[in-house]
């Protein structure tokens, strides 16, 4: 298998967004989107024992950055058994080898570019995995402590990846303004994710949303397992879209730092925050963010529209802002104040 066709496989609309980028760019994105798509995989499949997750991934950049044949070689020997449910997990786990020759392929600043958000993403995860599991080594239902770890989660999960993206168009120069607005996006896209996934998160004991959060409201994490306590819910997930309008909202200006002429670099930005959007309306209309089967999620037919229509808005910075601040300011209405 290929990279191009282990990216489409692994991921909906980063496919499509690496699709139109340059292919310097798109080589480079594509080999850190897999390496760190295959630590959040190792962290999460239960295909693996949890001491064997949590061993991997606290080596996992060593790993990419030495290509130690010792260590690959234990991973690689783990006992992957066939199973269709996780065919495409396996599939990705089993294609690390491939992965890691292309990283090995990049340029020098392509390395440790790749290898700062790795780091990142392997840190948070690594972290998840030891906070999330008692002295037994065994799943418990907890959540996080404080805002400070929400805050530091989305850093490293989104923000990391954000910066990532914002050096790789960057080509080597620095912009620290242009950085900083890639992290609070990335910190917004971050902030969809733990929100749109909160009821799977919740079946294997996780909450990425603070304990301090919940008993403001007079809440413990089990009464989440209540499907019918989600109204008690309703004014953190309120501050929690808060946060994420307030990181998201500097989309516009960083987009305005990015050549009119650059027409797929500009795509490949606008997409992921248009559809953020879209999730951020598809959270706040759900009937019950609790039930998994009510999971938020938007049309398909949403994607194809905006990709049909960006040859109209891409090279203009006012119809995009026109655009963004049309859905900022619908969900900011259905939103209570702060």
């Amino acid at each position: 298998m290929d990279l191009n066709s282990l990216l489409k496989e692994s991921a909906r609309t980063l496919y499509l967004s690496a699709k139109i980028m340059p292919a310097k760019q798109k080589q480079v994105f594509t080999v850190a989107y897999l390496l760190c798509r295959i630590a959040d995989t190792i962290a999460d499949t239960p295909l693996l024992p949890l001491k064997d997750r949590i061993y991997f991934i606290s080596n996992y950049p060593n790993l990419v950055k030495t290509q130690d044949k010792e260590l690959l070689a234990k991973y690689l020997a783990l006992n992957l058994q066939a199973d269709k449910k996780y065919e495409k997990e396996i599939n990705l786990l089993e294609n690390l080898p491939l992965c890691l020759g292309a990283y090995q392929n990049l340029n020098v600043r392509a390395q440790a570019d790749t290898l700062e958000v790795v780091t990142a993403v392997s840190k948070a995860m690594e972290w998840d995995l030891n906070y999330f599991a008692d002295e037994d080594l065994t799943y418990l239902l907890k959540a996080v402590p404080s805002d400070k770890e929400t805050i530091d989660y989305c850093a490293h999960m989104g923000g990391a990846p954000g910066v990532f993206w914002a050096k790789l168009l960057l080509n080597g120069k620095e912009n620290k303004k242009f950085t900083d607005e890639a992290q609070k996006i990335g910190m917004a896209l971050q902030i969809t994710n733990i929100l749109k996934d909160i009821a799977a998160d919740l079946k294997i004991g996780r909450i990425y949303l603070p304990i301090t959060d919940l008993t403001k409201y007079s809440l413990m994490p089990q009464d989440l397992l209540e499907k019918k306590n989600y109204k008690l819910f309703f004014p953190i997930l309120y501050k929690w879209l808060h946060f994420g309008l307030e990181n998201i909202v500097v989309a516009p200006d960083f987009l305005k730092q990015i050549s009119s002429y650059k027409v797929f670099a500009r795509a490949a930005v606008m997409w992921p925050v248009l559809w953020a959007l879209e999730t951020y309306q598809a959270i706040l209309c759900s009937r019950n963010l609790l039930d998994i089967k009510y999971r938020p999620k938007f049309a398909r037919k949403v994607i194809y529209r905006t990709m049909l229509l960006t040859p109209f808005f891409v090279w203009s910075n006012a119809i995009f802002g026109y655009i963004f601040n049309k859905k900022y300011k619908a969900i900011k209405e259905l939103l209570p104040k702060k």
